[in-house]
């Protein structure tokens, strides 16, 4: 398979992928390598991640078809991280977005929005030792490699490898980077209703849509008299409990979709978090 197959290959909007793609791609970087030719080892980095990316995105979808939740969350999370690295090295809107990459990097972030995960774990460390994963050598402030974190060396890209560290804490945060450690409660169920209304709609991984986001009054608050108690259970009087204020609204989504070759059209829903 030559280098322009594969190209067109990842071109294409690929819905099962050949693993045979990837071994080609992977002969291709260690022969780079071999040869000491760090640009084509490079290259060839940045397609087989390319290769992963695609492939993750479909199985992901995929994913949500068999309401597989949560490995479909997982692998968005991986792929959002493997984005990144790849942006370092190659500009994934080159050739106006020849190998969907913005597309995905966009679709992920919108499919994100329905689902309940809404409060994740961060870990808090002090890194005491780590060493470069190019050349090897331990590093510190007074010490540096040369080697720089993110970048792409003879078809190898560039980390730091933790060998001591301290774990100080463990936080509850709303927006971390890093989003696989989202939090589970016993007895509670995630409610995937909206993520289900949608894949009712979706036909092809490449079918777009966005996400819009409004606030509505909670079932509970609708149609309430000012005069009358509180839904909430308070005592006081709706009027002076809560009503006007944010407390007694909840997100409602709007999601617009533009299928394949059809015009956009649109549904909503207000799924809570939990069943």
């Amino acid at each position: 398979m030559t280098t322009f197959e594969i190209e067109n290959y990842l071109a294409a909007k690929n819905e099962c992928f050949d693993t045979k793609v990837f071994d080609c791609v992977e002969e291709y970087r260690t022969k780079a390598i071999s040869e000491k030719n760090e640009e084509q080892a490079n290259y060839f980095w940045c397609l087989k991640h390319i290769f992963i990316i695609q492939s993750g995105f479909v199985s992901a979808i995929n994913a949500l078809k068999d309401r597989k939740h949560e490995d479909a969350w997982l692998t968005f999370n991986r792929i959002d991280i493997d984005i990144s690295a790849l942006e370092e090295n190659y500009c994934i809107e080159k050739d106006d977005d020849k190998y969907h990459l913005v597309f995905i990097s966009r679709m992920i972030k919108e499919y994100q929005k329905l689902f309940p995960y809404r409060h994740f774990l961060s870990r808090e460390n002090v890194i005491q030792a780590e060493e470069c994963s190019i050349c090897g050598k331990p590093i510190s402030i007074r010490h540096p490699c040369g080697h720089k974190v993110g970048k792409l060396y003879m078809g190898e890209l560039c980390l730091r490898k933790v060998t001591k560290m301290e774990l100080k804490a463990v936080c509850i945060v709303t927006d971390p980077f890093d989003k696989y450690a989202f939090i589970k409660i016993d007895g509670k169920e995630y409610n995937y209703g909206m993520l289900d209304r949608l894949m009712s709609e979706i036909k092809s991984p490449y079918d777009e849509f966005y996400v819009e986001t409004i606030k509505v009054k909670k079932p509970e608050f609708q149609n309430v008299s000012r005069k009358a108690q509180c839904p909430c259970g308070s005592g006081k009087r709706y009027k002076r409990c809560h009503m006007g204020k944010t407390s007694e609204l909840m997100n409602h989504h709007v999601v617009h979709m533009q299928k394949q070759n059809t015009p956009m059209n649109c549904f909503v829903g207000n799924f809570g978090t939990w069943k």
